[in-house]
């Protein structure tokens, strides 16, 4: 009985060999080598030289790490044994220039020195890494609708530069910030459309863009949707129909229904991308109703204030976020 052919096509001589994998890069010193350290710490392919007595004292994970006796025939540079970590190499040169720059604290830091400060400071358990990052966060993006409108506009506490908005965004994200989500998110709609977001990017100063991840591009584009929404239907419904202004009592009503319409026109366009965020949340402006006449200015006001405090209250839900008593940061 005739054995069947096989059908797996034989290898010929014209077929290419398969490539042989990339070797393991050669690992670098990086400007951090301590002379007197006695572990590295190699993330990626780069290696600090540093004291084991510094990363135990502020981080727990690395005290009990050090407690464990480790094997005779572990590889060693100079001595020193090796910690591998899955960390970037630019977070960990971050961080440890902090660590042992300690009494340069400026009173605002570049976002990436932020970034690495609150990754690592978590993941690692390094509680004043982790609180220095976190508290200029909560800063910036607070919880509070009185300390949102008293901070400044521009950043303070951390650098102010291109894109810094959208990075902080994918930061926050990232470590669980759940707190900050809702004004941040905010602000990277008042500030960008949602094309420029998705697809343009807002440019950095090294000359990169920042842009939204997908998912979270999709949450901020439904929080637009229903931010806009409740401004149509509470803080600036005031503008579509006659229950607030003219007032029963106005002074001149032909007046104020013709200024009624130019604030509107002023409303719908005064941004570049034609929607004004700040109607959701902040503080009255006089300077918007200052010619109609005083009745109904005087009624304009707190049916607006009183809208801005029911937004502020459904500000994170916009953001598919449980309401603000209930929010809190991951652990």
């Amino acid at each position: 009985m005739s054995e069947r052919p096989s059908t797996k096509r034989k290898r010929t001589e014209q077929e290419p060999p398969e490539p042989a994998p990339a070797p393991d890069p050669i690992p670098v010193r990086s400007k951090i080598w301590m002379p007197y350290g006695d572990i590295i710490v190699q993330a990626e392919s780069t290696q600090f030289r540093v004291n084991r007595d510094n990363l135990a004292r502020q981080s727990s994970v690395f005290r009990d790490m050090f407690a464990v006796p480790q094997p005779p025939n572990e590889p060693k540079v100079e001595g020193c044994p090796i910690v591998a970590v899955s960390d970037t190499a630019k977070d960990w040169e971050l961080l440890l220039e902090v660590i042992y720059h300690p009494f340069q604290a400026p009173a605002s830091r570049p976002f990436p020195v932020v970034a690495s400060m609150l990754r690592l400071g978590k993941k690692y358990d390094i509680p004043e890494a982790r609180e220095d990052a976190l508290s200029r966060i909560h800063f910036e993006f607070p919880s509070d609708l009185e300390t949102w409108r008293r901070r400044p506009i521009a950043l303070t506490k951390i650098d102010d530069s291109g894109g810094v908005h959208v990075d902080l965004l994918h930061l926050v994200f990232e470590c669980g910030v759940h707190s900050s989500i809702p004004t941040l998110g905010l602000a990277c709609l008042a500030f960008h459309n949602l094309e420029t977001l998705l697809l343009a990017g807002v440019q950095r100063e090294d000359g990169s863009f920042a842009t939204i991840h997908a998912h979270i591009f999709a949450t901020l584009a439904i929080a637009l949707e229903r931010i806009l929404h409740f401004q149509r239907r509470q803080s600036l419904s005031w503008l579509q129909d006659d229950t607030v202004v003219p007032h029963k009592l106005c002074k001149s009503r032909k007046l104020c229904e013709r200024q009624k319409k130019e604030i509107n026109h002023l409303v719908s366009w005064r941004v570049p991308h034609g929607h004004d965020l700040s109607y959701t949340i902040d503080e009255w402006d006089d300077e918007l109703a200052k010619n109609l006449c005083d009745v109904c200015a005087g009624a304009v006001k707190p049916f607006y204030e009183a809208s801005c405090q029911k937004g502020w209250k459904l500000l994170p839900t916009f953001f598919e976020l449980p309401e603000w008593e209930h929010l809190k940061d991951a652990d």
